[in-house]
């Protein structure tokens, strides 16, 4: 009988011009005791609101224990077996927040005004997974930035409750995972040891300064120090991997040039380089603001037909009639790329099954209707790999548990070793198999 030959994950196939590609799962890793399937995580959010009302409502009938989806999120019926839809949800603390400012809090529970937030549901697993890959996590917007306290343009916050900024430059995104080039390489090289200079620099300095400080400046500074220290760990593990050969991928059909002038290509993109760093394993958690409450971001309502803009149709929607049409016809265009994005998932084998069985994708609005911070409407799709159970529609509002327990449960699927989320009270068993 022939031996099985075994290859490590980590594994690059040369070729001319030293070019490495990163291998997919094969079947001769299977022994090998360091190989992991990733376990991902992908959080998707709209500002405002959705329509959730007659036939274009983001909720789902229930016929025959199947769910038939509406007029808007009709490219979700072919995958319904995949995905789980929630009412009934909401972050308490947050629910006397202002209208627009719950963007803010949708990953970390925490209110805007609170002056300790907790850290936001992805870095939370990016602390404990985060070194394996190249990328902790990706931070993604289509506005791009931070946004200001109340009009957040990014979901993410560090483990001090501090907004980390979205980028929304999809050339850089693609130059920083996957481009070679030797000139762009020296570049980098360049710029990560001038950032550790100037912290060597402060760092320096920062103990005869604390000798100066009363108690609690003295408090507010290691704090700040603290910071840096992370922003100097990031810089070392950085350093460290830029040893590792990036892989290469293709960027035939990336739309790398792509503005808000053309929002469905985009968007497109956008996705796109999320699938590819799923699949070559630069990170394993991403969050991506679609539409903040901040401001209209690619005219899409423009383009559409639909008027001057998402905010606009958001607050018309609750005038019912054709109102709810056009705010339904532009969840179908935020519905129609998603789906799109899923089937991809679901039609890439990875290990015993495909990488949509191992990555969970939430999709939703911290408004049920504009200025109202209740019963966000939620999608969850994918992860039956990490014991997420498929093809309901949960009513939860009899029970009122917060979404910080669905978070906690999403967390402990990851393999994080948590406890506690935010505000959680324990967990959401009906999302688990």
């Amino acid at each position: 009988m022939a031996n099985k030959t075994t290859i490590h994950r980590r594994t690059f196939l040369r070729g001319a011009g030293g070019v490495a590609l990163s291998l997919p799962l094969l079947e001769c890793m299977a022994a090998d005791a360091e190989v992991e399937v990733p376990k991902r995580f992908l959080g998707l959010y709209i500002g405002h609101r959705f329509s959730l009302g007659g036939e274009w409502s983001f909720y789902p009938i229930v016929v025959d224990g199947e769910m038939r989806f509406s007029k808007s999120m009709a490219a979700f019926n072919p995958l319904a077996e995949h995905v789980t839809v929630l009412r009934g949800l909401e972050h308490p603390g947050c629910v006397s927040a202002g209208g627009h400012q719950t963007g803010d809090s949708f990953l970390t529970g925490s209110h805007v005004n609170r002056a300790a937030k907790s850290p936001s549901f992805d870095q939370i697993a990016s602390m404990t997974h985060g070194h394996k890959t190249r990328y902790p996590s990706l931070v993604l917007g289509n506005e791009g930035g931070m946004g200001s306290i109340g009009l957040s343009k990014t979901l993410c916050y560090n483990q001090f409750g501090r907004p980390i900024p979205a980028s929304n430059d999809i050339r850089g995104l693609f130059d920083a995972m996957f481009n070679s080039d030797p000139q762009l390489q020296k570049g980098q090289h360049s710029r990560l040891a001038s950032d550790k200079h100037r912290l060597d620099h402060v760092l320096e300095s920062y103990h005869g300064l604390k000798r100066q400080l009363g108690r609690n400046d003295s408090q507010k500074l290691d704090q700040y120090m603290q910071a840096l220290r992370d922003v100097e760990q990031e810089i070392q593990r950085m350093q460290r991997w830029m040893a590792t050969p990036k892989p290469q991928v293709p960027s035939d059909g990336l739309a790398l040039n792509a503005s808000e002038k053309d929002p469905a290509a985009f968007i497109r993109t956008m996705y796109n380089l999320i699938y590819l760093a799923f699949k070559t394993d630069s990170t394993r958690y991403a969050t991506y603001m679609l539409q903040s409450m901040n401001a209209e971001w690619g005219k899409i309502s423009l383009a559409l037909g639909l008027g001057p803009g998402h905010h606009v149709l958001a607050h018309n929607a609750t005038l019912g009639g054709g109102h709810l049409e056009k705010l339904g016809k532009y969840d179908k265009f935020q519905a129609d790329l998603l789906a799109e994005f899923i089937t991809k998932l679901a039609d890439t084998t990875e290990g015993e099954g495909t990488m949509l069985d191992n990555t969970v994708v939430m999709y939703g609005s911290s408004n049920s209707q504009t200025h109202v911070n209740r019963n966000y409407p939620l999608l969850l799709v994918g992860g039956e790999k990490l014991g997420l159970k498929h093809g309901a529609f949960h009513e939860l509002g009899d029970t009122k548990p917060p979404l910080s327990n669905m978070y906690l449960s999403l967390l402990n699927a990851l393999d994080v070793p948590a406890t506690q989320f935010s505000d959680s009270s324990g967990t959401i068993s009906q999302i688990m198999a």
